[in-house]
């Protein structure tokens, strides 16, 4: 007992400064043992993991400081995803093209387009692309054009010929040759100008297509090319539209064959529509969906909303914005749909806060998002 007050008493009488000196005597410790690593003598595999994060000029500067450095970065895995940009200069890209032999995926950036500026002269950048466009091509998976308006570098799609994923972001052209390709899995289109009729045509001869993301378009025309998908397109898994014409009731009784589609977003904001019996063959023809978005359809009502929430028992994210339902439609949720993690009915102004509070606490599980 002596022993265990006097330790006690000994404890109490020590300094404030004791303390913080030896948590810097650690810290020392541990900074002369950072500085001792050298980390050129890191193992090759861990280098060329460390240059994955690097830009190439950063990796051409890191290669004339040590052998270790040089040999990791000529390692044919860190030119796998390559990205030209129209900043890069003529001297960069082909030191880049040097050390490239079979990428796997192309982004390709253009300056943002303006119309009110004076047009950029691409004709020393199209001279590169074209190259790598014709050079890499054939072992190109996966492709990323930005802003590109030449129909001549997009005729190029053509070279592609095992491509599984294209995107374009505020593109122009015809893309003739785009239709081509018949090995894609993903297309996505963000404010780009495609004729209605090429993409159709696209869809129809890429029956393997997984996922098709159309955001903000001209001239898509969305009830036709969800006829389209529901004809060739049956194993989609997800798909999102955002666009002026928007999906109607017609157009979902197409997508309502595709029995393996597990995302289906239709958003943009509100119109008007009667649904039909549109929802419910949906739901009878699409049980693994696992997320729904479906915003600002005002015709649709707890009653056709119904079947969608007893037959889709695997939704997870449910988002019902500006919908014509009551707290009823998210009670039935809450209850029918064992995987729900979110629920979304912002601007539903049939439902009121205080029934909306009262079913927060009663599913404390679900995330819940209400005006």
């Amino acid at each position: 007992m002596d022993v265990e007050e006097g330790s006690s008493s000994c404890s109490s009488t020590m300094t404030n400064d004791e303390l913080p000196k030896k948590r810097i005597k650690l810290m020392d410790s541990v900074c002369d043992d950072i500085e001792d690593i050298n980390i050129s003598r890191l193992p090759h595999n861990a280098l060329v993991n460390i240059f994955k994060y690097l830009d190439f000029k950063t990796i051409s500067n890191c290669s004339t400081m040590c052998n270790s450095f040089h040999k990791a970065s000529n390692d044919i895995l860190l030119y796998k995803n390559i990205t030209l940009k129209y900043t890069m200069s003529k001297e960069h890209i082909e030191a880049y093209f040097s050390k490239i032999s079979s990428p796997k995926s192309l982004y390709i950036e253009y300056k943002f387009y303006d119309k009110r500026q004076q047009t950029e002269d691409y004709t020393e950048f199209n001279k590169h692309v074209t190259f790598a466009l014709k050079e890499f091509g054939k072992s190109l998976a996966s492709i990323h054009f930005e802003s590109c308006r030449s129909g001549e570098i997009l005729q190029l799609l053509s070279e592609c010929t095992n491509l599984k994923r294209a995107n374009f972001c505020r593109c122009k052209a015809t893309f003739e040759s785009l239709p081509k390709i018949c090995t894609l899995t993903d297309i996505y289109f963000l404010c780009s100008d495609i004729p209605n009729f090429i993409l159709k045509k696209t869809l129809k001869n890429n029956p393997n297509l997984k996922t098709i993301i159309l955001l903000d378009n001209i001239n898509i025309y969305e009830n036709g090319i969800a006829e389209i998908i529901g004809q060739y397109n049956r194993n989609i898994e997800e798909i999102h539209f955002c666009e002026k014409r928007r999906v109607r009731a017609k157009g979902m009784r197409a997508i309502a064959r595709c029995n393996k589609l597990k995302v289906l977003k239709l958003t943009g904001g509100p119109y008007q529509c009667d649904p039909e019996d549109s929802l419910q063959q949906m739901a009878a023809g699409c049980p693994l969906l696992e997320r729904l978005s479906i915003y600002g359809w005002n015709g649709i009502n707890d009653d056709n909303l119904l079947p969608v929430l007893q037959c889709c028992t695997q939704l997870k994210i449910l988002d019902l914005r500006g919908l014509d339902i009551s707290i009823k439609s998210c009670r039935e949720a809450a209850l029918s749909l064992p995987l729900l993690r979110q629920l979304d009915v912002y601007k539903c102004s049939r439902i009121k806060k205080a029934q909306f509070l009262k079913l927060q606490q009663d599913f404390q599980e679900i995330e819940f998002a209400i005006s």
